[in-house]
C-alpha cells in the first residue's frame, strides 16, 4: 500500500504548510515613475531653451545697441560738419560774434530713422578760461590786485564772490601754481608739489596748461562741489583768451564790472551786439565820461574781446536704445576751417530723462517739489538747457 504510507508523514508532522505568496502589481508604480520622469525631463529641456532664447535676446540687444551705438556717433560726427560749415569765414563775420549770428540759434529737432537728433553751439569764451590765469607772475599779480585794471585774476575773485563765496588770496593763487611750469610758490598762499605730496594718495601739479577744468577739484582748496557749482561758468582752453562780451552771461559780466556792479551788466547788456572794442569802449566812456584811454585802461584787450575763436558743439542723439550727449570743441582761428580738437562722448542710461539733477512738482504748475523725496521727480537737462541763458530777451 504506497499511497497510505507516503500520506502518513504529511499528516503526522507538526510543520505549517508554507503560506502562499501575494502577487504584486508593479504596473501602477511603473507608470508613476515613467511620468515623473518625463516632467523632469521636460522641465530641464524648458529650463536649457529659456536660457537659450535669454541668451540669444541678450546679444541681439548687445548687437543692435552697438549698431545703434556706432550709428549715433556717426550722426554726432555730421551734426559736427555742419557746425563747421556755419562757421566758415564765408558763412560767419568772424571778426565779431554775438547772438544774432547763424551758430547762435539752437539745432532745430531733427527725426532720422529710428531716433531724433538735437544741439545747439556754445561760444566757450562767454566763460572764463582757468588757463588765462597761466602767465601771472608775483609781480604781475600784486600789481593788478593792488591796481584799477581789471584782469582774469580779479575778475575770477569776482566771479566767485558773486556765487557766495568767502574770498582769500589762495583762491587764484593755487591756480595759478597749478599751471606755471616752476616749483615755486607764486606768494605765500599758492600751493606747489610740497604742499600736494602731503595728500593721500599724493598729487601732482599740472606745471602747464589744463585741457581739463575738472582739475580745478584737484587744486589746493578746492573740491568737486566746487566743480560742480562752476562748471557752467568755467572752461579750460588751450591757450589765455578774452572774454567776448557780447556773448557773456550777466553773471560773468557783473564779475567783469570792475565796480561798477549791475549798472555795467545793463550798459553792455543794452548796446550788445558791439562791432569792435572801440564801440565798447566809446558805449562805456559814454556813461562814465573819464576818457576811452582811461577806459581801455581799465578793461585792456587781454580781457574782454568781441570775436570768438572757441567753440563747443553740443549735440544729444537718441536712435533706439542708444542716447548719446557729444561735447565738440571747435577751434576756427587762423584755420581755413574749424578743426574739432576735442569730442568727449556720454553714454544716457536707457530709460533715464536726459539732464542735470533737478526736480520738479508732480502737477504741471511748474512750481517747485517740497522736501519730501516722494513728491520730486528726477530727471536729466539736455546739454542746452544746462547752459547759463539769462541774455537779453532782444536775442
Amino acid at each position: 500500500m504506497l499511497i497510505p504510507a507516503l500520506m502518513i508523514p504529511m499528516i503526522e508532522s507538526n510543520q505549517p504548510m508554507p503560506a502562499a505568496k501575494p502577487t504584486l502589481d508593479y504596473a501602477p508604480r511603473q507608470r508613476g515613475v515613467a511620468l515623473l520622469a518625463t516632467l523632469i525631463l521636460t522641465l530641464a529641456v524648458t529650463i536649457i531653451l529659456g536660457n537659450i532664447f535669454y541668451r540669444h535676446q541678450i546679444q541681439v540687444s548687445q548687437a543692435a545697441g552697438s549698431l545703434h551705438g556706432d550709428q549715433a556717433v556717426l550722426l554726432a560726427i555730421s551734426a559736427e560738419s555742419w557746425a563747421r560749415d556755419i562757421l566758415l569765414a564765408e558763412n560767419d563775420d568772424v571778426n565779431t560774434d554775438h547772438f544774432q549770428e547763424d551758430w547762435a540759434q539752437a539745432i532745430p529737432f531733427l527725426p532720422v530713422d529710428g531716433g531724433s537728433i538735437a544741439g545747439c553751439i556754445v561760444d566757450l569764451q562767454s566763460r572764463f578760461n582757468l588757463n588765462s590765469l597761466s602767465n601771472y607772475t608775483a609781480s604781475s599779480l600784486k600789481k593788478e590786485m593792488d591796481g584799477t585794471s581789471v584782469g582774469h585774476a580779479q575778475v575770477w575773485e569776482s566771479l566767485l564772490q558773486s556765487l557766495g563765496y568767502t574770498l582769500d588770496a589762495s583762491r587764484v593763487a593755487v591756480i595759478v601754481d597749478w599751471l606755471d611750469k616752476d616749483d615755486s610758490r607764486i606768494n605765500s598762499y599758492g600751493a606747489e608739489q610740497s604742499e600736494y605730496s602731503l595728500y593721500d594718495p599724493p598729487r601732482f601739479p599740472h606745471n602747464g596748461m589744463i585741457s581739463d577744468a575738472g582739475e580745478l577739484a584737484a587744486m589746493e582748496g578746492y573740491n568737486l562741489w566746487d566743480l560742480q557749482l562752476l562748471t557752467p561758468w568755467i572752461t579750460a582752453l588751450p591757450e589765455v583768451t578774452p572774454i567776448n562780451i557780447n556773448t557773456a552771461s550777466e553773471q560773468m559780466l557783473l564779475a567783469m564790472s570792475n565796480g561798477m556792479g549791475v549798472e555795467f551788466v545793463d550798459l553792455v547788456v543794452s548796446g550788445r551786439p558791439y562791432t569792435d572794442l572801440a564801440a565798447f569802449y566809446g558805449a562805456i566812456n559814454q556813461y562814465l565820461m573819464i576818457g576811452e584811454a582811461q577806459v581801455q585802461a581799465r578793461w585792456p584787450a587781454a580781457l574782454v574781446g568781441v570775436k570768438t575763436a572757441f567753440f563747443q558743439l553740443n549735440t544729444e542723439i537718441t536712435l533706439g536704445q542708444s542716447k548719446l550727449q557729444v561735447k565738440s570743441i571747435m577751434h576756427r582761428e587762423g584755420r581755413g576751417a574749424p578743426a574739432v580738437i576735442s569730442r568727449e562722448i556720454t553714454v544716457v542710461p536707457a530709460g533715464v530723462t536726459t539732464l542735470l539733477f533737478a526736480s520738479i512738482a508732480d502737477d504741471d504748475s511748474g512750481a517747485e517739489a517740497d522736501d519730501n523725496e516722494s513728491d520730486k521727480k528726477y530727471y536729466m537737462q539736455p546739454l542746452c538747457e544746462a547752459i547759463p541763458n539769462n541774455y537779453n530777451a532782444d536775442y
